[in-house]
């Protein structure tokens, strides 16, 4: 789905204003909004699509043994990711924020200018490897011994990744998307929270889910 023109003018402003890697990609990107649920697609067939989180959300998620789904990776605002025909077999990626919305950019495209230009194919390396380090930082957490340490360091985590208003977390996700992101109920998750609360380690602000 992509948003009205005047939306598209508005979320294009934000783009121009956020500071990340391959900013040369900003100008020919296709803005395309997702609502909560709806699954984020490989439009450019063999060569993949590269997509950058303007707003809200992403989820990577595989069904476990036991029917349950884990979020494997979670792409918030200033995250690249990269969807490819195998990536769509081996997990589903989808919007888990309701106004998720993303810069699109075709494989094709960013292939040409890497293959142009060795600086930007530097960056384009550099980008692909977050993926790696997100995968990194999600199995330290699932390490903590208890949840009460898996919902601080996440926490902790989305905080290091956020804006540059640091002790600000704003979650764009519910309690449900974190329970299946740190592989434990959601209702130990709000009893963490709470419990993280009761310790004044953070403070709540605004609707709760």
């Amino acid at each position: 789905m992509k948003p009205r023109s005047h939306a598209a003018d508005y979320y294009r402003r934000i783009l121009s204003m956020q500071p990340h890697a391959l900013k040369r990609l900003d100008e020919g990107a296709a803005i395309v909004k997702r609502h909560r649920g709806q699954e984020i697609t490989n439009e450019s067939g063999s060569a993949g699509h590269w997509y950058y989180v303007i707003t809200g959300a992403v989820g990577r998620s595989k069904i476990r043994s036991d029917g349950r789904r884990q979020i494997v990776d979670l792409m918030l605002p200033r995250d690249f990711f990269f969807v490819s025909e195998s990536s769509k077999r081996q997990a589903t990626i989808e919007a888990i924020a309701e106004e998720t919305v993303l810069a699109s950019h075709s494989g094709g495209r960013v292939e040409l200018i890497a293959a142009r230009d060795p600086q930007f194919a530097r960056e384009l390396r550099e980008v692909a490897f977050q993926s790696i380090t997100r995968s990194q930082e999600h199995l330290l957490i699932l390490g903590g011994v208890t949840a009460l340490e898996k919902v601080g360091s996440f926490l902790l985590s989305l905080d290091r990744r956020g804006s540059d208003r640091r002790g600000q977390v704003e979650l764009t996700v519910t309690r449900y998307d974190i329970a299946e992101y740190l592989a434990i109920s959601v209702e130990t998750v709000c009893r963490a929270i709470t419990d993280l609360q009761q310790r004044g380690v953070i403070t709540l602000a605004g609707k709760r889910t």
